[in-house]
């Protein structure tokens, strides 16, 4: 297997980017254990949310399209594949919102924001899988009368 050097050299930065960020938070004295279950629960709404902003929504397709066509191996190729794979953008994600969530209580209202967005883009994912159930099933019915 061979190793794609923009790979190894954004998971090298991620992973100084972590060390220095909470180097940093430790320093300041900003770091601590005890986080609520609601802090938690808001965080990982607004992580989903990031994601799903910059992976899927028409809104950023823009930057993604930045990335469309660039030479294989390539850095800009390397980063188009990272915003387009959620798991990838969930990582990068999750670091911002906890480094920002130690790091200042102004991160609070982004947060928020982020989680509702998050919880009503859930709920109409669950609306319309509710409304395409009733419809499969009452075509289903239909199927059956004479």
């Amino acid at each position: 297997m061979r190793i794609h050097f923009w790979n190894l050299f954004l998971t090298l930065f991620f992973a100084l980017l972590v060390i220095v960020g909470f180097a940093y938070l430790a320093g300041e004295g900003r770091i601590f254990y005890d986080i609520s279950i609601r802090d938690l629960v808001l965080m990982a709404l607004a992580v989903f949310r990031l994601v799903r902003l910059f992976s899927y929504d028409v809104i950023t397709k823009f930057i993604r399209d930045w990335f469309v066509g660039a030479p294989k191996d390539s850095l800009k190729d390397t980063l188009g594949a990272l915003i387009n794979c959620p798991w990838c953008t969930g990582l990068w994600f999750s670091f911002i919102v906890v480094f920002f969530y130690f790091a200042t209580i102004y991160s609070w209202p982004v947060i928020l924001v982020l989680s509702l967005a998050a919880v009503g883009s859930l709920l109409q994912v669950l609306s319309n899988w509710i409304g395409w159930s009733a419809e499969a099933k009452k075509i289903e019915v239909q199927k059956m009368l004479p």
